[in-house]
């Protein structure tokens, strides 16, 4: 009886072997496919949004500059000068970071098919979209309290 059972052990494990040995030698022996089709010239489902130089420049100021703003505030005595003057460099700041952005949506516009700036920029304006459909939600359940 032991030697049955043994038997059909090693019967079993000798299929999952062979099995195993003739996938592998189908994947390493299985020819490539010899014709290839032709990428899409810009995949704009799936493209993120990837800063250029101008805005990664514009960003990092406007980062240095909010920190410079917390970091003065956070002091035990606050010179309303420098707080002042940091927020119109903020502010400044903030605006040429946006238009930053703008000009280079601009540039990445210039570069696409009429098909592919429609799908690339309406996942933008659904953003917004939503985005001030929640907003507006939000007011209007804050007013009715």
């Amino acid at each position: 009886m032991k030697s049955r059972i043994i038997f059909i052990i090693l019967l079993i494990s000798l299929a999952f072997n062979v099995g195993f040995i003739v996938k592998y030698v189908h994947k390493v022996c299985k020819k490539p496919e010899t014709i290839m089709p032709a990428p899409p010239k810009h995949d704009m489902k799936n493209q993120r949004f990837t800063p250029n130089e101008n805005v990664i420049a514009a960003r990092n100021d406007n980062i240095q500059l909010r920190k410079d703003f917390f970091t003065e505030l956070a002091q035990p005595e606050v010179n309303n000068e420098i707080v002042n003057e940091l927020l119109h460099k903020l502010d400044e700041s903030q605006r040429l970071l946006e238009q930053a952005v703008l000009e280079h949506f601009i540039e990445l516009r210039s570069n696409m098919e009429a098909d592919e700036a429609e799908t690339f920029f309406t996942r933008f304006l659904n953003r917004y979209e939503t985005k001030n459909e929640g907003f507006s939600r939000k007011e209007i359940h804050r007013r009715k309290k």
